[in-house]
């Protein structure tokens, strides 16, 4: 295989900068980037390309469950002895009277509830649930002409919107607006999204799920249109770059 070909080893450096990219894949990459010049120049442009995704997206702070997952695989513990039959049929009950006598029994019994419910339905408290992986979406870096990321778009999988982020600001010249479109990977027509600010955030509706609007999709461009309603691009790409997934 020609390691050496632009097209592949942009895609090569777009999985690995991303983390997408298996194992074993990624050792041999390791090992092409000790030798290979231009490998290392598409992996620097992906990373200068992610790079302002860890200043538009906040940090969050991974649940206790995730430290304690890290240290049961670090350092595992012998497992602890299952109590028996005896031991966990009076542990609720156990449980609830320590519970009623600092409550009292209605008390008591309205936390049983409660507890009843949010652990079935905790959305209906907004009580979400954290994971602390990414979760299942769509992510769009466009660049200009330069290289230089002018726009991230996300958007959940089953979502019905993305989030439009621009990067730097977007000279959209008098008369014309910025046209985002979706290039699907078979070649087909390119397919318009929607209209861009030229400046700060937005979030679009997408007229449907972005698994529906972007499954077959590996690029997304913006074009400045005189059509607002354009349903095919008439002006030059000004900027580009891949969609990807994120599952």
């Amino acid at each position: 295989m020609n390691y050496e070909r632009p097209e592949l080893l942009d895609m090569l450096a777009a999985s690995h900068a991303l983390g997408t990219m298996p194992a074993r894949a990624a050792r041999r990459f390791a090992s092409l980037l000790e030798h290979s010049a231009a490998a290392r120049r598409a992996l620097a442009r992906w990373n200068d390309l992610l790079a302002p995704l860890s200043v538009a997206v906040a940090p969050v702070q991974p649940p206790q469950r995730v430290w304690e997952a890290i240290a049961g695989r670090v350092a595992p513990r012998a497992p602890a002895s299952k109590p028996g039959w005896r031991e966990r049929l009076a542990a609720p009950f156990a449980a609830w009277a320590r519970l009623g006598a600092g409550l009292g029994l209605g008390s008591a019994l309205g936390a049983a509830l409660m507890f009843g419910v949010v652990n079935h339905d905790p959305h209906s408290f907004g009580m979400h649930g954290v994971d602390a992986s990414l979760p299942a979406s769509y992510v769009g870096i466009l660049a200009d002409a330069e290289g230089r990321a002018v726009l991230a778009a996300g958007s959940h999988r089953r979502g019905a919107t993305m989030t439009i982020r621009m990067l730097r600001p977007l000279a959209v010249p008098a008369g014309r607006v910025a046209r985002l479109w979706a290039l699907p990977q078979d070649g087909g027509a390119p397919v318009a999204i929607a209209n861009l600010p030229a400046g700060g955030n937005a979030m679009i509706a997408l007229g449907g799920s972005a698994e529906e609007r972007f499954a077959g999709v590996t690029r997304l461009a913006v074009s400045f249109e005189q059509d607002a309603a354009a349903a095919a691009p008439k002006a030059p790409y000004v900027l580009s770059g891949h969609c990807v997934k994120f599952w």
